[in-house]
């Protein structure tokens, strides 16, 4: 139940269409709360045009709904996971068309790239389609794709060729470099060269999680597929979730009701409950966390199902090194370092303010307050006047830490870049692309800092 404030009561969606009242319904779930007296303040669009937008008489715009995705939805997850929702009830409402419809295997190609043609046998995420009805042409088929790496042509809701008779996967070969196209249109591995060597290993995906034990993928059905090492290998494994992540050897599941945390058996779509309801999950070399459904709060699995450790408050944001656990206070004007062997304070202080916090085998890395710059941790120190943090270069839409490493999609997602802790320099290596994963290559020459 939305809970509204007092005032002229709003009433029930009143669109033409079941799509601009779905909309409406999304929208005023999402201001639940707000006046729109309130809104037409903040956001300078008038009282009643936000009447007819949370009523379905009007389309809002897409730019305007996103932004009130962005700014009422705190938790980078859960805002990636409403994004999509608020884009594909955009689409429907704009075409007048269920979002659920007969499902097509492959988008139309886009218009050809005016750069360079790759070298021959590779494949790259690039070219976007012009606006205008086009580009809501394209919006609605890739909504209505579905993952099928091995055989375009095909209606099926499998995807693609599974390895045969379920054998063993191939070891995952090259760079653990991995980007997704565009509106989910095609799965691709960096060959660690230039911006030129990607080659296709998948098709349509939505998002990608990447360790140990291996490369996995939700495609349009929301379903989990895991990579079988040959372009357009790709096996089923999960029901849809809510949030999975990959810790080590293991991959774990949230259910899509969060009321419970599963591990994958390694075999077929076989799994076991390990706990109970949680927001989201974070994997990594340390282990799993999960943040309390309740109050924000992080636990740590502790290998066996239904024991969990309380971790320690909440914060407003986690990431996890090759060794340690970081958290940033919930006013993000300290991040703190949990150290486990420590009983009683194992929490100490490691960096001054930050914006969000990113981690991997390379270190932590975070965004400035003000989420425009990236910066590395460069050494630990309980001198609050000693702020670790070496700026390196711009923030983007997402950043992912390899062993060395650490990849940044620009804001606008048009380009993928590499900056080296060895060497201090970036590169482009590709673009533009929808979301990135990074699996690190096993490599004992460098100590994991952090």
């Amino acid at each position: 139940m939305v809970n509204r404030r007092a005032g002229r009561p709003q009433g029930g969606p009143r669109g033409s269409t079941n799509e601009a009242n779905a909309l409406a319904e999304f929208l005023l779930t999402l201001t639940g709360g707000v006046t729109v007296r309130e809104l037409a303040g903040r956001y300078h669009v008038g009282k009643t045009l936000w009447g007819e937008y949370r009523s379905g008489q009007k389309i809002i715009p897409l730019e305007l709904l996103r932004r009130l995705v962005r700014d009422h939805t705190p938790d980078e997850r859960t805002r990636e996971a409403r994004m999509e929702t608020a884009e594909r009830l955009h689409t429907a409402a704009l075409v007048g068309a269920p979002p659920a419809a007969p499902s097509i295997a492959e988008p139309p190609p886009a218009p050809a790239s005016t750069e360079p043609a790759p070298q021959a046998g590779r494949r790259r995420p690039l070219t976007l389609i012009g606006g205008g009805a086009g580009a809501v042409l394209l919006a609605l088929l890739v909504l209505l794709v579905v993952w099928n790496p091995a055989d375009v042509g095909s209606t099926a809701d499998a995807p693609g060729t599974p390895g045969a008779g379920g054998a063993t996967a191939v070891p995952l070969s090259g760079t653990g470099v991995f980007a997704i196209r565009p509106g989910g249109r095609g799965v691709f591995q960096w060959d660690g060269e230039d911006a030129a060597g990607w080659t296709k290993i998948g098709d349509a995906a939505r998002q990608l999680w990447s360790g140990p034990a291996g490369l996995f993928a939700t495609g349009m059905d929301h379903r989990l597929y895991r990579y079988e090492g040959r372009p357009g290998r790709w096996l089923p494994v999960s029901e849809p979730g809510a949030d999975f992540a990959v810790g080590g050897s293991h991959v774990y599941r949230l259910a899509a009701d969060r009321q419970s945390i599963h591990v994958w058996n390694g075999q077929g779509m076989s799994w076991t409950r390990i706990g109970g309801s949680a927001a989201r999950l974070y994997g990594g070399e340390p282990g799993l966390f999960a943040i309390a459904l309740e109050n924000g709060s992080i636990f740590r699995y502790a290998g066996r199902p239904d024991q969990w450790a309380h971790t320690g408050a909440p914060g407003a944001s986690f990431a996890l090194t090759g060794k340690h656990l970081y958290g940033l206070t919930p006013e993000r004007i300290a991040v703190n370092l949990w150290l486990d062997e420590q009983p009683g304070q194992p929490w100490i202080y490691a960096g001054g303010p930050a914006g969000e916090l990113y981690g991997g085998l390379a270190g932590l890395f975070s965004t400035d307050p003000a989420g425009k710059r990236l910066r590395v941790l460069m050494a630990l120190s309980t001198a609050a006047a000693n702020q670790n943090w070496q700026d390196i270069g711009q923030a983007g839409a997402e950043v992912q830490v390899g062993r060395q490493e650490v990849y940044v999609l620009s804001k606008d997602r048009s380009e993928i870049l590499c900056w080296s802790r060895d060497t201090g320099a970036w590169r482009r290596i590709g673009g533009p692309t929808q979301t990135l994963a990074v699996r690190p290559a096993p490599d004992a020459s460098h100590a994991a800092p952090g």
